[in-house]
C-alpha cells in the first residue's frame, strides 16, 4: 500500500519544479505589468510634451483681429499642422470664431470649446468620443487697445500612434520576458537539481543498506546532510548492536535454564519423581533467571536520539535516599545546576543507585559524588561521573577482573563487585568507559565517561 502510495505521489523534483514555474511566472508578470505601466505613463507624459509644443506652435503663428477674428501666419513647412491629415491637429476658438489648422483638411476634428478658464489647462489621453488624445488651455489674449479676448486652444493627435508605439513595446517586452522565464526555470531545475542528486545517493546507500551490502552509510555528503548520515549510522549501529545484545541474552537465558531442566529430566528418567515444592522451587528460580536475563538485555540495548536531561535532580534523589539507609555515612555532591547530558533517566537512576550504594556499603563512611559534561565528537552531550570514597580501595586488576563479562556477583569476592554488571553494561551501551584508581579521599575512585553517539 505504502509503495502505492508513493508512486502516485509526484518527486520532489516535480513539487519543486512546479513551484519555481510559479514562482517565476507570478515574479516575471508583476514585473512586466510594472514595466508596462511604467511605459505608458511615459509615453502619456511624452505625447502631452508634444501636444503642448504643438500649442507654442500654433499660438507662435496665430494673430487676432480687432473685431476678435482669427488669423494664422502659419508654422515651419516642416511641421505636422501644416500637412493634411498628418495625425497632429489644432485649433483655436473664441466667443466670435473658430480656427483650423491645416492639417485637419479631411478630418472632421469634433472637438467643442469648452470654455476654460484663463491659464487653466487640461490633458485627455484619450477622448470619449474620439480616438485622439487631446490637451486644450485657456488664454486671455489681449488686444491693441487693451481688451482681452479669451481663447480656447487645443492641440490633438491621433491615438493610433501611442497605441502602436505601447503595442509594439508590449511584444517586445513580453518576448524577452518569456525568455527570461525560460533561463530562469531551466537555470532553476539546475540548482534543485543537484541536491536531489545528493539525496538519490543517500536513498542509493540506505537500498544497498537494506540489502545487506553495506552496513553504514560511507558516502561523503555536504556539511547540511551530515546530521542525517550521521544519525543514520547511529541509527543503524544502535540496531545491530542491539540485536545482537538481545541474541546474547538469548543464548545466556538458554544456558542458564540448561542445568535445571536437565536436572528435573534426570530425575524424571530416573522415576525418581520429584515432589511439588521441589518442581516449585526449581520453576521459581527459573522464572528469576528469565527476568534477570531480559532485564539484562534491556538494560544493555544502546541508545541515541537521547533528548538531553538534568541529572542533578536525579542525584538529589538517590542520595536522599541513601542516607536514609546509610545514616552513618556522609554523602557529598558536586553536580552543577546546568548540567545536562543526553542520557535515560532510567540508566541514571540505575548508575547513581549502584555506585553510590557500593560506596556506602564497603567505603569507610564517606562518599563523594561528581558530575562533569564529557567531551564528545557528535552533537548530544555527555557525561563524566565520579565516585570516590574512604574506604580500603581496590587494586586495577582486581577491579578489571570483576568487570568481565560471564563472572556472577555471587561468585565476586566481598567488596566492590555488586551491581557492578550493570554498570560496565549500562556504560558500554553509551559508548563509554569506566576505569577504576585511588581517590582522594583514599579508596577506591570509579570514574566513568557516557559519550553518546
Amino acid at each position: 500500500m505504502s509503495r502505492i502510495l508513493a508512486e502516485r505521489t509526484p518527486s520532489l523534483l516535480v513539487r519543486l519544479s512546479v513551484s519555481a514555474l510559479a514562482v517565476v511566472l507570478l515574479a516575471l508578470s508583476l514585473i512586466g505589468l510594472a514595466v508596462d505601466r511604467a511605459f505608458r505613463a511615459a509615453e502619456e507624459t511624452a505625447l502631452r510634451e508634444r501636444l503642448e509644443a504643438g500649442m507654442f506652435a500654433v499660438l507662435s503663428g496665430l494673430e487676432v483681429g480687432g473685431d476678435a477674428r482669427l488669423d494664422w501666419a502659419g508654422a515651419p513647412a516642416e511641421s505636422l499642422l501644416t500637412q493634411p491629415q498628418s495625425g497632429l491637429y489644432a485649433g483655436v476658438s473664441t466667443t466670435g470664431d473658430r480656427w483650423l489648422s491645416p492639417s485637419t483638411v479631411g478630418v472632421d476634428p469634433r472637438i467643442r470649446a469648452q470654455g476654460l478658464a484663463r491659464g487653466e489647462e487640461r490633458f485627455d489621453a484619450a477622448e470619449d468620443d474620439a480616438a485622439w488624445s487631446v490637451y486644450r488651455r485657456g488664454l486671455g489674449w489681449e488686444l491693441a487697445d487693451g481688451r482681452i479676448v479669451d481663447l480656447d486652444v487645443w492641440v490633438a493627435e491621433d491615438r493610433e500612434r501611442m497605441d502602436l508605439s505601447i503595442a509594439s513595446f508590449r511584444r517586445d517586452l513580453w518576448r524577452w520576458l518569456a525568455l527570461a522565464a525560460v533561463v530562469l526555470v531551466v537555470a532553476q531545475l539546475l540548482l534543485l537539481w543537484q541536491p536531489l542528486l545528493v539525496l538519490r545517493r543517500v536513498a542509493s546507500e540506505v537500498g544497498r543498506v537494506e540489502h545487506g551490502e553495506q552496513d553504514r552509510l560511507s558516502g561523503t555528503y555536504p556539511r547540511e546532510l551530515t546530521p542525517l548520515t550521521e544519525n543514520l549510522n547511529a541509527l543503524l549501529t544502535t540496531e545491530r548492536a542491539n540485536a545482537e545484545q538481545y541474541s546474547q541474552a538469548l543464548g545466556d537465558l538458554a544456558h542458564s535454564l540448561k542445568t535445571p531442566l536437565a536436572v528435573l529430566t534426570s530425575q524424571i528418567d530416573a522415576g525418581d519423581r520429584p515432589g511439588p515444592e521441589e518442581i516449585r522451587e526449581t520453576v521459581a528460580q527459573m522464572q528469576a533467571r528469565i527476568r534477570a536475563e531480559l532485564d539484562r538485555a534491556a538494560r544493555s540495548g544502546r541508545r541515541t536520539m537521547l533528548a538531553p536531561i538534568a541529572p542533578r535532580p536525579i542525584a538529589d534523589k538517590i542520595v536522599r535516599s541513601l542516607r536514609k539507609l546509610y545514616p552513618e555515612v556522609s554523602f557529598e555532591t558536586d553536580v552543577p545546576e546546568g548540567l545536562e547530558a543526553s542520557v535515560a533517566e532510567r540508566d541514571l537512576y540505575e548508575l547513581f543507585g549502584n555506585l553510590l550504594e557500593n560506596a556506602a556499603k564497603y567505603g569507610g563512611g564517606r562518599v563523594q559524588l561528581t558530575c562533569r559534561r564529557a567531551a564528545t565528537a557528535g552533537r548530544r552531550s555527555g557525561l563524566r561521573i565520579v565516585v570516590e570514597d574512604n574506604g580500603g580501595g581496590l587494586d586495577a586488576e582486581a577491579f578489571e577482573q570483576m568487570l568481565q563479562r560471564g563472572v556472577r556477583g555471587d561468585e565476586r569476592a566481598d567488596g566492590h563487585g555488586l551491581g557492578l554488571a550493570i554498570v560496565q553494561r549500562l556504560v558500554e551501551s553509551y559508548h563509554g568507559r569506566i576505569v577504576a584508581g585511588v581517590a582522594s579521599l583514599g579508596g577506591l575512585r570509579i570514574e566513568i565517561e557516557l559519550r553518546p553517539a
